[in-house]
Formats: C-alpha cells, sequence, structure tokens
C-alpha cells in the first residue's frame, strides 16, 4: 500500500489543481470570486498529503483531526466561518480526485495494494463527511432555536424567549432569594409614522427604538420585542425601585429617537419586581402592563407596580 500512497503525495500538486478545475466548473460567479485560487495552490497539497499519509498508518490515524481537515478545506473552498452545507460537497470532490488517482494505478502498481489504499482513504473520507454533516446539524439547530427566540426585525428576543427566561428568574428567586425586574415599556407615535410613511418607515423606526433600548441596559439584563410597539426588559438582581431608574433612562433614549419628518416617540413604562409585586410569571408581567397604563392614564412617563398590601416600597 505504500507505492500507491506515495505516489498520491508525489503527485498532490496535480490533485491540487485537479480539484480546483472542478470547484471551478460547479461554481457560480459569485462562488468563483470567492475562491482563494492561490491559497489553494499553496496549501490544498499538504492537506493531501497528510490524508494520504493517514491512510498509510495502522491504525488509521486521524481520530479528532477530521474535523480539523474539515475545517481547513472549508477555509480553503473561500469559507471562513467554518463548516456549513456545502463543505459535503467539497470533501465528495477532493475523494472523487484522490480515490480517481488511485484507479488509474490499478494497471502498473500492485492492484491488491491499490485496493486497500482506496478502502482507507474511504474510510477517512466517510469520518470526514460524517463529521462535516454533524457539524451541519448542530449549526442548523442553533440557527433554529436562535430564530424561534428571535424577533426578525429587531433582533431582540421574543415573547417565546421572554417566558422561558421569566420562569428560570422565578426559579432562581424561589431558590437563591435574588430579586428581579420586570419592565414594559409601551412605545406611542409608531402608529402615526405607518400612517403617514408607510411600514417600512415604522419598521425603521422600530429598529432604532430596539438600539436605543440596548445602549441603555446592562449586558446581563434582557431586551424583548413583545410584538407591535411594546418591549419589555428583564432585569437580574434589581429591586423595583433601582428599575424605575432604569425606566427613566430608557424613555429619555427613546424618546430621542426621531422618525420621517422629525416625529417625536413617546414612552410609557411600567415597573414590578419579584418576589416584592409577585412570584408568579403570569402576574408579574400582568402587573407590569397594567403598571405602565396607569401611568400613561396619570400622564407619567414611568409608574410602579402595586403591591398586595398597597405600599409600594423598594
Amino acid at each position: 500500500m505504500d507505492a500507491p500512497i506515495a505516489r498520491l503525495e508525489e503527485t498532490r500538486g496535480e490533485l491540487a489543481k485537479e480539484w480546483l478545475m472542478r470547484a471551478l466548473e460547479r461554481s457560480s460567479l459569485e462562488e468563483i470570486e470567492r475562491l482563494p485560487t492561490g491559497r489553494i495552490v499553496r496549501e490544498l497539497p499538504d492537506l493531501i498529503a497528510e490524508i494520504a499519509a493517514a491512510a498509510r498508518e495502522q491504525p488509521i490515524a486521524g481520530s479528532g483531526r477530521h474535523v480539523e481537515w474539515a475545517a481547513r478545506l472549508a477555509e480553503l473552498s473561500g469559507r471562513e466561518g467554518g463548516i456549513d452545507a456545502h463543505l459535503i460537497r467539497d470533501v465528495s470532490r477532493l475523494q472523487s480526485v484522490m480515490i480517481t488517482a488511485l484507479h488509474k494505478q490499478l494497471s502498473t502498481l500492485d492492484p491488491a495494494e491499490t485496493l486497500r489504499a482506496i478502502e482507507r482513504l474511504t474510510e477517512i473520507f466517510s469520518a470526514m463527511q460524517a463529521d462535516a454533516v454533524e457539524e451541519v446539524l448542530r449549526v442548523r439547530s442553533r440557527e433554529l432555536e436562535w430564530l424561534g427566540t428571535t424577533d426578525e426585525l429587531t433582533g431582540l428576543h421574543n415573547e417565546r424567549y421572554l417566558q422561558q427566561e421569566l420562569h428560570h428568574l422565578t426559579g432562581m428567586q424561589r431558590r437563591y432569594g435574588h430579586p428581579f425586574a420586570v419592565l414594559v415599556v409601551d412605545i406611542d407615535g409608531l402608529g402615526r409614522i405607518n400612517d403617514a410613511y408607510g411600514s417600512a418607515a415604522g419598521d425603521r423606526a422600530l429598529v432604532d427604538v430596539a438600539t436605543a433600548l440596548g445602549e441603555c441596559i446592562r449586558t446581563v439584563d434582557t431586551p424583548v420585542r413583545m410584538g407591535g410597539d411594546e418591549f419589555c426588559v428583564l432585569l437580574p438582581n434589581q429591586t423595583a425601585v433601582r428599575a424605575r431608574a432604569l425606566g427613566e433612562r430608557i424613555a429619555n433614549a427613546i424618546e430621542v429617537v426621531q422618525g420621517p419628518g422629525g416625529q417625536v416617540l413617546s414612552v410609557t413604562v411600567g415597573v414590578v419586581s419579584c418576589p416584592q409585586h409577585s412570584a408568579s410569571p403570569e402576574d408579574l408581567l400582568g402587573l407590569a402592563d397594567a403598571a405602565m397604563y396607569r401611568a400613561k392614564a396619570a400622564g407619567e412617563r414611568v409608574g410602579l407596580g402595586e403591591e398586595p398590601s398597597g405600599d409600594v416600597s423598594g
């Protein structure tokens, strides 16, 4: 088997060029522009030599290296982000180039050795394919999870994530006693922007609001778009009184946002905390929403929730 593998190593430059030619033939113009051809010609021969050398060893070398080889091939294919669905095609192409080269040696080298080399290379490439597929599935799973908990327009978390995090925080409060606050933020004026300038202008204003909101809060806080013109912020380790000050800052920041034609927005914030107002995730949102509507009716920007006892304290 050494002779067939040695021939592959000797011709690795030609094999790299063959892989590149096949890639060019089957790529779109956009993909061709991204292909780092110079880097492929320089670095792909070394990768081919490593894979060939692994096939010579007993047991087959490469355990734990299959992902590394796949990632290097992804980079050489112009996808610096790493393994993706296109990599499966690129691995298959490299396998085809190397196996075809071995087939051509059947008439000049020992057939039994050549067939063993083909078998061992196939085993290596099968492992690379399996690793690539597994990584693609992991990436897709993470993407689907992100899409399921993210508001597509603003990039903030959505109401589904809000419910998950509320249950998590209330569980942590029961176990460790850490308080947290909930802010419901209502934006007034987005409807007028939509009516006067269209939904695209309203969407831009929502994105600006989300940006302003994100800039006001701590990295441990969780901003959420609940839908329409209503937002929410979860504040770990905060009481209602301390969170009220943040509500004022949020209102100031958002009211600076201007829509087309210089239209301005107004903000009303409802603030509650756990366990001060409730230890129920559902009740907390309802109480914060009620506090927001009371503040709006009273002409105030920020309103605290009502405690069961009737008095509000920090």
